[in-house]
């Protein structure tokens, strides 16, 4: 199964209700199944369905309502940047095949997609690609640590200059936050129009018309300055 195909899909329950659509994908230990999926309802508000709750992953992909509090397994390596053992960038992690054989990452790097089977591949903060025969020191990707309710933050007295108001960052894809940053490539949909321009910062408008158009990945790995 191809990781970027269930990007952008909307899930539905079996009565055929709408519970929003997937934005980031969690593995098993192995990166051969689906630990849990990351998604989001209409008001783009995150939630996590588990591997348990997925009926289907067709056209759309059904389930259950049951919800956990934070995702599990391990996330999907799209968006880490690749290197060789001598430091040398190899590109950008851009998807993942996964199932029953040997997962294989897929890097791009100035358009040029390689295949490489995660056997040979070391994968932390970043993604350490060993040549045949050579075995990788050790590998996988760090589960994600819980996360903690933030400390209470101390009032302070009221300044009298003005503050800049920050709007809250709510989409996050695979624990990449997308809104507000810019966007380093055009991004085009698959008749060739525009999605996102490049020099553009990610708004709401554009993650929306991405999901429709199914370039959340593509979206995705071109906010990112190694590629």
């Amino acid at each position: 199964m191809q990781l970027s195909t269930i990007i952008g899909k909307p899930i539905l329950t079996r009565a055929g209700e709408q519970l929003g659509y997937v934005t980031g994908v969690c593995l098993t230990r192995d990166l051969k199944k689906l630990a849990a999926l990351a998604a989001a309802d209409g008001d783009e508000e995150e939630f996590y369905l588990p591997a348990r709750a997925v009926l289907s992953l067709s056209d759309a992909i059904i389930a259950s309502a049951a919800r956990i509090p934070a995702p599990t397994g391990l996330p999907s390596p799209v968006g880490l940047p690749a290197f060789s053992p001598n430091g040398d960038t190899l590109g950008t992690v851009c998807d993942l095949l996964f199932g029953d054989e040997e997962p294989v990452l897929i890097l791009s790097r100035e358009g040029v997609r390689t295949a490489v089977p995660v056997c040979r591949a070391a994968i932390g903060e970043s993604v350490i690609v060993y040549g045949e025969g050579e075995k990788p020191a050790a590998r996988k990707i760090k589960p994600r640590a819980p996360q903690e309710a933030p400390a209470p933050v101390p009032k302070k007295a009221p300044s009298a200059e003005p503050k800049e108001q920050t709007k809250e960052v709510k989409y996050d894809l695979g624990g990449r936050n997308l809104l507000g940053r810019r966007v380093i490539r055009s991004v085009f949909d698959a008749d060739g129009k525009l999605v996102a321009a490049a020099g553009e910062r990610i708004t709401p408008d554009i993650l929306s018309r991405a999901r429709r158009k199914g370039r959340l990945v593509a979206l995705t790995v071109n906010t990112l300055t190694n590629i």
